[in-house]
């Protein structure tokens, strides 16, 4: 069968189309995102804790079934991932792991059954002699789960149950069965990703072709369709418009969003496809502008909740830049604490404030300053600091005010946190509230 390919790469989150020409039928391949099954914004730094088992005898097992969990979340190289030991060991000090993780992932091996069976035969080989032999069957199942735990309020996000079977057999004996479980535990978790982050699937749209009686039609969606097959998109799209437009046909309408998809213009199609369910009422209209405004949803929870971060992040730094300079003093020299270190978005918000004020010629406590270094080093590992720490400190490297700035929550929860104190008079001059503005 002939198969003719052509490549074009597309906007948003259609990319690339495949168009296949199979005997009548023509249909566009879609590179398709979509947001996970698991609600999972606002994590980023994952924890893969050891996978937990009653029996000491399939430890191998659980320890086979966190390697393979580490690799599926690496290979989505959208979380980054801390070491496991190191949040136990924080644990084991009763000390807060929010800085370190948002989320642990954890896994439980709730049932593994092997079960062994030999079935006795016979059978007369070609010089008529009777053959005896035994079958040796392994069957193994396993059941197991995994969620994820919140590290700021211990909320659970799942779980996953996954379960499976496999059986083998053998005339040497019994087959291992720890082959086999691994083999379901590599099945099972082989699309883990869909659950906890975006990601992409392949789509087939296929042209509708037209069947009526009206040879004036079938003709101009031929030539359309003729145009889709040679790759001219937007000739074909305007051919189609026409003649939905001349004769509000709802193949050529169908057709329309097709390539409007193909094109990466989504709302587009939707608009469309809105307006021929308008016009004709007809329920095919009404089946792909759900189907389109399922993909725009999709869109808008994924840019929201899952994009780059790092707009909001310059714009939530400015705005709080200039929150902060309203209550500065003329001679303000201000010293920045980021209380949330080992938060990425932290870091960000911080340099961008410090470059803010710096450039507007506030002056600003230089970072390097070796009791600067001291102090916060001393911060981060206690893990408390109080406002007399601050303005001690404070006045220690010669700073009359201080900004404190700090990452709380998750998600839609997730707010940037500022205080302003004034060193000379003890006393703050600023907080932050929780209210939508400061959301990050």
């Amino acid at each position: 069968m002939l198969r003719k390919n052509i490549l074009k790469t597309v906007t948003l989150f259609m990319a690339p189309v495949l168009i296949l020409i199979a005997g009548c039928a023509t249909s566009i391949e879609l590179s398709v995102q979509k947001p996970p099954s698991l609600n999972t914004a606002g994590i980023k730094r994952i924890a893969v804790m050891p996978f937990e088992v009653n029996s000491s005898a399939y430890r191998e097992i659980a320890q086979y079934a966190t390697s393979v969990a580490i690799n599926r979340i690496q290979e989505l190289n959208y979380f980054t991932l801390i070491n496991s030991s190191d949040i136990e060991r924080l644990k084991r000090n009763n000390q807060n792991i929010e800085s370190y993780i948002d989320a642990q992932f954890i896994g439980q091996i709730t049932r593994i059954n092997v079960d062994n069976e030999a079935n006795d035969g016979s059978y007369k080989n070609i010089a008529g002699e009777i053959i005896n032999y035994t079958d040796y069957i392994t069957n193994v199942e396993i059941e197991f789960n995994c969620y994820l735990v919140m590290a700021r309020d211990s909320r659970i996000i799942g779980p996953i149950y996954k379960k499976g079977s496999r059986n083998e057999t053998s005339k040497e004996g019994y087959p291992s069965s720890l082959p086999l479980l691994k083999s379901i535990i590599n099945e099972q978790l082989r699309y883990l990703g869909r659950y906890i982050a975006p990601y992409k699937v392949i789509e087939t749209r296929t042209f509708v072709t037209e069947n009526s009686k009206n040879k004036f039609l079938k003709a101009e969606m031929k030539d359309a369709l003729s145009m889709v097959k040679s790759g001219n998109y937007r000739l074909a799209l305007e051919a189609y418009i026409g003649i939905y437009e001349r004769y509000k046909n709802i193949a050529a309408a169908e057709n329309v969003s097709i390539l409007y998809e193909s094109l990466g213009e989504v709302q587009t199609a939707a608009n469309f496809m809105q307006r021929v369910y308008n016009d004709t009422g007809n329920p095919r209209a009404m089946a792909v502008l759900d189907r389109l405004n399922k993909i725009l949803r999709d869109q808008e929870m994924i840019a929201s909740d899952y994009g780059d971060t790092r707009d909001q992040t310059r714009k939530i730094a400015d705005f709080a830049s200039g929150e902060i300079q309203k209550v500065l003093s003329k001679n303000a020299k201000v010293w920045i604490y980021n209380d949330s270190a080992n938060n990425s978005l932290a870091v960000a918000v911080v340099d961008n404030i410090t470059s803010d004020f710096i450039s507007k010629k506030i002056n600003v406590v230089d970072r390097q300053n070796s009791k600067l270094i001291e102090a916060e080093q001393r911060f981060n590992i206690s893990g408390y600091v109080s406002d007399k720490d601050f303005i001690s400190i404070g006045n220690a490297v010669g700073a009359n005010t201080i900004v404190i700035i700090g990452i709380t929550g998750t998600g839609t929860l997730r707010r940037l946190q500022v205080r302003v104190l004034d060193i000379e008079k003890s006393v703050p001059i600023m907080q932050s509230d929780t209210s939508e503005k400061w959301k990050i």
